[in-house]
């Protein structure tokens, strides 16, 4: 079947009204960009003052990637049966209360219970986010303002790193200082967000299904409704997708300086400017990815960017371990992982599901993504001992993986209906 074509709007006529619910909502995306790479960072500066040892700083960054998972499965299910701006706005409380123990923290159990706390928030909040993102985007834009949301992510990657280094050299002082600018983010958020109302989609769908009184409809929002075979398929595929593909970036973000250091035997510094010309890099993809993400020819820049993510991997198995070929993964799969990776993963999250089902199948598929990560970072330090090449034929395959799922099955997948609980196919391929 032929779909007419129709011309995608332009970015400057979007209404102001639009962009605010998506930098408000999207700073979701900031926030968990700055208490991840923060908790790092504040952990090292905090280690003589709270007697910190290598057990204990592994503990609380397990502890923080746990509770996100967790608060995502809950905060998604959350979403969909009480509303976005309801659950949003708790948890971005909650997450003003974590970061404020966290700066302030006078103990070592308070940083526990901080990290506890931030970490369940900031997974709680990114999946509501992102669906009212979508939801109140004017039709032509949906994909780019979610989009957006990566913009930001990127940019909080920036700024925590910029803030690093600039205190980095205050020990504990510093640290509080890192977790002291998450903490203003979350309230200057906190107060913006108490302004905004809540989506209507939702509001709609929410009575639609209140309404109904025949026992064979869908229990939206129920978590058991992932598993019936009308959204069985499209939710073990983004599962997969995200979490699968997550392993490379994962790998990269964890693991990067390491293999820079141990395998590469370079500086630390060295590591440092090639991260910082990556994180440009990626910044500027992320940006264009936002940009042709609504056009007809976004499946093209999807295969294009899988097969670099792929040329990525194979960049140290081709070359051997060293700076150069390191540098080139990460830059390649840095551009090619905006268009083929988290970002696109996202869009389908929220194209996939009906409304009343939206955020509890991106709290569900962000819940695995995290789990699988944190049983991967047990693994991959043996993989590095045992000889790199493993590691990177593994996320060779992986990424090859991902590429295929995306182009073969999930571009397949007709588009829910808003407000509705039955498949309608609006237009052939995403």
């Amino acid at each position: 079947m032929k779909v007419e074509a129709i011309p995608v709007p332009r970015l400057r006529d979007l209404p102001r009204s639009a962009w605010r619910v998506a930098i408000l909502a999207g700073m979701a995306s900031y926030l968990d960009a700055a208490a991840i790479i923060t908790s790092g960072g504040a952990l090292v500066l905090y280690k003589d003052h709270f007697g910190l040892t290598l057990m204990r700083i592994g503990q609380l960054s397990a502890v923080l990637t746990a509770l996100f998972a967790i608060g995502a499965l809950v905060g998604g299910r959350l979403g969909d049966r009480f509303g976005r701006r309801r659950v949003f706005t708790t948890t971005m409380v909650g997450l003003a209360l974590g970061t404020a123990m966290l700066a302030f923290a006078p103990s070592l159990a308070v940083l526990y219970a901080g990290t506890i706390i931030v970490g369940f928030c900031i997974g709680a909040d990114l999946p509501v986010s992102m669906a009212m993102i979508a939801e109140e985007a004017p039709p032509g834009f949906k994909g780019r303002l979610i989009a957006f949301s990566h913009v930001l992510w990127m940019a909080a990657i920036g700024t925590t790193y910029v803030l690093q280094v600039i205190v980095g050299n205050l020990g504990e002082l510093g640290g509080r200082l890192m977790w002291g600018h998450v903490l203003v983010a979350a309230l200057l958020v906190l107060a913006l967000r108490a302004t905004l109302p809540e989506s209507v989609e939702w509001m709609r769908a929410r009575a639609d299904a209140d309404a109904r009184s025949d026992d064979t409809d869908i229990d939206a929002g129920g978590m058991r409704q992932l598993f019936n075979r009308r959204f069985i398929g499209p939710f073990i595929a983004l599962a997969l997708f995200y979490g699968v593909f997550n392993l490379a970036a994962n790998t990269g973000g964890q693991f990067g300086t390491l293999l820079y250091t141990e395998v590469a035997h370079t500086s630390i510094s060295t590591a440092g400017l090639v991260n910082t010309a990556v994180l440009v890099i990626s910044f500027a993809s992320a940006v264009l990815f936002m940009r042709t993400v609504d056009l007809p020819s976004r499946m093209t820049w999807f295969v294009a960017g899988g097969v670099l993510a792929v040329a990525g991997q194979l960049m140290p198995i081709l070359f051997g371990v060293n700076v150069a070929s390191l540098a080139a993964w990460q830059i390649l799969q840095g551009i090619g992982g905006a268009f083929a990776g988290e970002s696109m993963w996202k869009v389908w999250s929220q194209e996939l599901f009906p409304t009343l089902l939206r955020s509890t199948a991106q709290g569900a598929t962000t819940f695995f993504t995290r789990m699988l990560a944190a049983v991967a970072a047990l693994a991959t330090p043996l993989l590095i001992e045992s000889g790199p090449t493993t590691l990177f034929v593994t996320l060779t395959v992986a990424v090859s993986f991902t590429t295929g799922l995306g182009w073969l099955y999930i571009r397949r997948l007709p588009v829910a209906a808003p407000q509705s609980f039955d498949f309608t196919t609006t237009r052939e391929t995403r």
